[in-house]
């Protein structure tokens, strides 16, 4: 059986509950280290699945006492990369809210310490999985969008348009304050980023963006719309824009959109449904069915039965490329992605 424990509540730690108790995990502590992080409704999620884990005041302590298999850290982001770099290098897998980190020197330093624990084989042979949060991959139109780009049918994807839109709702203090959340490129694009490199198989080389603080609600220093250029390997390029803009009005609470442009047709994500447009006309894809949930796969692929489809290597690629944008965005010039 193995033990999972939980540092903070901010991020997406629910992805993770319906597996666990799926597979009897051992939730075995819980620590809350930001004022952010809401015990009470956590909680309250928790024992929706039968579980009430022991709580902890200082996560290290809680580390270093429980030794658990698995590590979820997801809170304010401007913590997690140094949770999951202490984590890691006790050998502890790690399923990380994104972005992976807030600047690139910090990101740099996690890559390093997940390739030496990948190096490292720890006691009892089972080397430390990183898995970042990007649950909405597992959603039925983006796997139905993964399985037929990865089956050849578009031929050589040439051009990428990713969209994420939210309303902005009621956010926590520390939205206002970028350097705790990291920005609105690290924060919501870096999904459509991801989309374009797992599912349109694009690798991004250097970028151009844009981002402003207009309209955001009295959000401080958050960017409520960016836009981001990236030119590809092989001549290839991608857009991507992100907003919290979407209407309190509006159907859904956001509005997620993919464009694939390739050799031998053209894929569209929009509206939850896949519509693609090939020799035979445009036709609408049957959405099928996801076999495993995000956090599910990283359990298997510890377990040595599997293999998670979010790579740590995608993972760092996306946060990467999100950070480089925004730090593009900043300086007003493009930036090589290194």
């Amino acid at each position: 059986m193995l033990n999972v424990v939980q540092i903070g509540s901010v991020g997406h730690y629910a992805y993770a509950l319906t597996t666990m108790r799926k597979y009897k995990l051992s939730f075995v502590g819980v620590c809350y280290p930001h004022e952010a992080d809401n015990r009470v409704r956590a909680e309250r999620n928790f024992a929706r699945f039968g579980f009430e884990p022991p709580v902890y005041d200082d996560w290290r302590e809680m580390l270093e006492t429980l030794k658990p298999d698995i590590a979820i850290v997801n809170t304010v982001m401007a913590y997690n990369c140094e949770i999951a770099r202490t984590a890691l290098s006790m050998g502890i897998s790690v399923f990380c809210e994104k972005p992976l980190a807030t600047t690139l020197s910090e990101l740099a330093t996690l890559e390093e310490t997940y390739a030496i624990s990948q190096a490292r084989i720890p006691e009892g042979g089972r080397r430390p999985v990183l898995c970042a949060m990007f649950g909405i991959d597992y959603l039925p139109h983006f796997e139905t969008a993964y399985r037929y780009v990865k089956s050849g049918a578009l031929g050589d994807i040439r051009l990428a348009n990713a969209q994420k839109s939210y309303r902005m709702g009621n956010r926590e203090a520390f939205y206002s304050d970028r350097a705790e959340y990291g920005g609105t490129i690290p924060w919501v694009a870096i999904h459509a980023i991801e989309w374009v490199i797992r599912i349109g198989g694009l690798r991004p080389v250097s970028v151009s963006a844009c981002a402003s603080t207009a309209c955001n609600a009295g959000n401080g220093t958050m960017e409520a719309s960016t836009l981001c250029l990236f030119a590809c390997e092989g001549g290839r390029m991608a857009s991507v824009s992100a907003d919290v803009m979407r209407p309190a009005t509006a159907p859904t609470h956001d509005d997620d959109r993919l464009r694939l442009v390739g050799s031998r047709g053209i894929l569209e994500v929009r509206g939850g449904r896949v519509y693609v447009i090939d020799g035979g006309g445009e036709h609408e894809l049957t959405l099928a069915e996801t076999e495993t949930e995000l956090f599910e796969e990283m359990v298997m692929e510890m377990l040595g039965r599997g293999t998670c489809r979010v790579s740590a290597e995608d993972a760092f690629l996306a946060t990467r490329a999100a950070l480089t944008a925004r730090d593009a965005a900043d300086g007003g010039a493009p930036l090589v992605i290194v």
